[in-house]
């Protein structure tokens, strides 16, 4: 993606000396990148579920982010975890996580033991079998008489789930705007909005983020559309459709996401720790 901005970079110089609707659009959406801090919600919609991202950004390159929590993560908190998850990041693979007992590192969770349950693991029904000396079983002598009570595993059911293309990984506004901008396949303007569709590279980058190189896109599309407000972009919408490949297995993808920035230049961030030189804030 760091490509994106060096091409976005020269886009913006580009137009920069044009004065139409579409390259006032293109500079509307570059300016998020240039402002000291901004906070934003999203709201995801895909073919399993749908879930809101809220996040705070500052130019130092610190973000916020409250999520869903992710499987793998909430396995690892055990009981100490919410629906909700709260990380900070420097960058896509420098993180922390909230947790009951402060802000930890992703090495510092307990690490998956054998004998957790997970949800692909078999789970024990009680059957109880008569007296094994009356009986022809193969089971435990039990001189009482009484019957006896073996745990016998059951595979749990598979179910075909939709699949859902959530992914735990920083996704800054400015960014995707980046990307938007730098890939549009055309783009009509009316008023404050813009519409326009996006190339299949650029569709690729907004499906699936940096640090997931274990889900690759094999082919994509999109539609996007962008609402200015003194001359930033403040809004924008983005319908995506795509195949993936995950698990040696090829999906199809589809997900619309709505995100509206706010607090431009006002947010407020509070740095409430440093640890490592680690700027934990909210």
């Amino acid at each position: 993606m760091k490509a994106f901005f060096t091409l976005a970079f020269f886009i913006l110089l580009t137009v920069a000396v044009r004065g139409g609707p579409v390259e006032t659009t293109i500079i509307a959406a570059m300016k998020l990148s240039d402002v000291p801090n901004y906070g934003w919600t999203t709201t995801v919609m895909d073919d399993a579920r749908t879930y809101d991202i809220e996040g705070k950004v500052v130019r130092e390159g610190f973000c916020w982010q409250r999520q869903p929590m992710p499987k793998s993560i909430a396995r690892r908190l055990g009981g100490d975890r919410d629906h909700k998850l709260e990380a900070v990041f420097k960058g896509p693979p420098h993180f922390v996580i909230h947790t009951g007992s402060g802000w930890k590192r992703l090495d510092e969770l307990p690490r998956r033991h054998r004998d957790w349950v997970g949800e692909d693991d078999p789970f024990y029904v009680a059957v109880m079998l008569p007296p094994a000396i009356n009986s022809g079983i193969d089971a435990p002598y039990d001189p009482s008489g009484f019957p006896s009570v073996v745990y016998v595993p059951v595979p749990r059911a598979k179910e075909k789930r939709p699949y859902s293309n959530f992914q735990f990984a920083l996704s800054l506004p400015h960014e995707e705007l980046a990307v938007i901008v730098s890939s549009f396949g055309d783009l009509a303007v009316d008023g404050g909005m813009a519409t326009g569709t996006l190339s299949d590279l650029g569709a690729q980058l907004l499906l699936v983020h940096d640090g997931h190189e274990d889900i690759r896109p094999l082919v994509a599309t999109g539609t996007f559309k962008l609402w200015s407000k003194d001359a930033v972009v403040v809004k924008y919408f983005v319908k995506l459709a795509g195949i993936v490949a995950f698990n040696k297995k090829q999906i199809l993808v589809r997900q619309e996401s709505s995100t509206v920035v706010k607090n431009i230049g006002t947010t407020a961030v509070e740095i409430a720790e440093v640890e490592e030189d680690v700027l934990i804030f909210i």
